[in-house]
């Protein structure tokens, strides 16, 4: 309901950051509209290996095709709904584990804040891609087993905010009524602290969706995410970047165009909610 709300107050009024989510928004709309409606917007089958090979942009083929004759424009359609999988499956998980996490560790403190604290911090240290890569490598390439890798790698990203604000939350006035009441600490923290956390995680949850979409077509560009001939759109721009040197552009240029027109959306919406969310606080 939160984010629902959030949505409409943008679109209501006119205050700064209403063009910057608005933009993203629309790109971010866009991709999930190509998703669900991929069955009757692609002109033929993504795996389809047709005689026209290195053909052109044209309007037989808007995007061009492939080395295997394969329609892009086909592939691109069908590969949002690899990386939206993907990245919604993994940002879902960090949430769930990390949220939780930061809430016990802020409010408890003693032991249990210091051990997850330095769990965290550890896997905080290594650098998110090389982890990401380890990750999958363990586990073999597939889209879920690729959203666990990267959910494992910004747990501690949504750690450490919640945990930061709990920190600050677990001091004020309304939190010591609700001790002094007899609330439970569960439901203290449900009801009081959780509340006043989610706008943080909001933003923390479009700028790692952001990132965690150039995570993805990393992993998909060095063959960790998905397997021939699934259409994605980091391994699609792993099979075009060969032949740009002999002139074939569109291979690996309307899938890059696209990882970063998304990538880009999300990282307006969560530039937009934070100017926002600063401005209400100033």
């Amino acid at each position: 309901m939160m984010i629902i709300e959030t949505f409409t107050k943008f679109l209501r009024d006119r205050k700064p950051g209403r063009g910057l989510f608005i933009f993203g928004f629309s790109i971010v709309l866009v991709v999930i509209f190509m998703a669900i409606f991929a069955p009757w917007i692609s002109p033929h089958s993504p795996t389809e290996i047709g005689p026209d090979i290195f053909s052109p942009p044209s309007w037989k083929h808007p995007m061009g095709t492939n080395n295997l004759g394969q329609d892009e424009f086909s592939r691109i359609v069908w590969g949002s709904r690899i990386i939206l999988y993907v990245v919604a499956v993994a940002t879902t998980l960090s949430i769930v584990i990390g949220v939780p996490l930061g809430l016990l560790s802020g409010y408890r403190g003693g032991k249990i804040d210091r051990t997850l604290s330095m769990v965290m911090d550890s896997i905080y240290s290594f650098p998110s891609l090389i982890l990401a890569i380890v990750i999958a490598v363990v586990l073999g390439p597939s889209p879920i087993n690729t959203a666990i890798a990267i959910s494992f790698v910004y747990v501690p990203t949504y750690f450490r905010m919640v945990r930061g604000q709990t920190l600050s939350l677990k001091g004020q006035l309304f939190v010591e009524a609700a001790r002094a009441i007899g609330v439970k600490d569960w439901e203290t923290m449900r009801k009081y602290i959780l509340p006043n956390v989610l706008p943080t995680v909001l933003v923390v949850f479009t700028l790692s969706v952001a990132d965690a979409i150039l995570t993805e077509a990393g992993l998909s560009f060095l063959g960790l995410s998905v397997t021939p001939p699934t259409p994605d759109w980091g391994y699609d721009l792993r099979v075009g970047q060969p032949f740009l040197l002999d002139g074939y552009w569109w291979l690996a240029f309307f899938p890059g165009i696209m990882i970063m027109l998304l990538a880009m959306g999300f990282a307006m919406i969560g530039e937009a909610i934070n100017e926002r969310l600063s401005l209400g606080t100033r």
